[in-house]
Formats: structure tokens, C-alpha cells, sequence
């Protein structure tokens, strides 16, 4: 039974492992991301009273056709703590979510200081 097109992945270092794409790869990966906080966490910044954080999600949650993109969106960076500047993007790869994460930092520090 296919549960996601994309399946279920953990992390090797920065790289995602593919786990599988059934009940049981799902088990594993839920399992896995709750025993590796540490792990799953890529980043976190507190700007004022706004959050950044930039996460490994262990499988794609992208609103997406899977049919169209060659890979699936693993990580994320997310702004909260202030409505107007909430903010979400996905990524491929770690580093992107690392760069991701330290331009939506610099928007957020925008936002509030008045800017866009």
C-alpha cells in the first residue's frame, strides 16, 4: 500500500535515506524523528518575538503534484510568533534548507524592523 509517492526518509549525516513508503516505513521514520531531535532540528533563531526554524520533515508535505517534481521536499524553514510575517518554505537538501533558513532569518529581522 503506497502512502506517500515520495515515501519516508531519515537522515545519514545531511543526506535523506529512503526508508520506504508503507505503514511500517512510516512507523520507522516517526520512531526515528522522535528519537533524533537533535537531528531533526537544522536550525533555530529567535528574532524579537518572531522564530525561525529550519527542520528535517521525514517525508514530503509539499501541496504538489509528486508527477512533476523529480525529488521530494524534505525539509523545511518556518517563521511564527507574529501572524503577519508567518512564513513557510520547503526544500530538497539540507544545504538549501540552510540557506533558506538564514534568508527567511534576514526577512523576518526586515519585517520587523517595518521593510517589505
Amino acid at each position: 500500500m503506497i502512502i506517500f509517492p515520495f515515501g519516508f526518509f531519515i537522515l545519514d549525516e545531511k543526506a535523506p535515506v529512503y526508508v520506504g513508503n508503507d505503514l511500517r516505513a512510516q512507523t520507522i521514520v516517526r520512531a526515528w524523528l522522535e528519537a533524533n531531535p537533535d537531528k531533526v532540528r537544522l536550525a533555530f533563531d529567535a528574532v524579537g518575538p518572531a522564530r525561525v526554524l529550519t527542520r528535517f520533515l521525514g517525508w514530503d508535505e509539499s501541496p504538489r503534484s509528486s508527477s512533476m517534481d523529480p525529488e521530494p521536499m524534505l525539509f523545511e524553514s518556518s517563521s511564527d510568533g507574529i501572524p503577519e510575517i508567518a512564513e513557510r518554505r520547503l526544500y530538497r537538501n539540507y544545504h538549501a534548507a540552510l540557506a533558506g533558513h538564514a534568508e527567511l532569518v534576514e526577512i523576518v529581522k526586515a519585517r520587523l524592523r517595518g521593510g517589505c
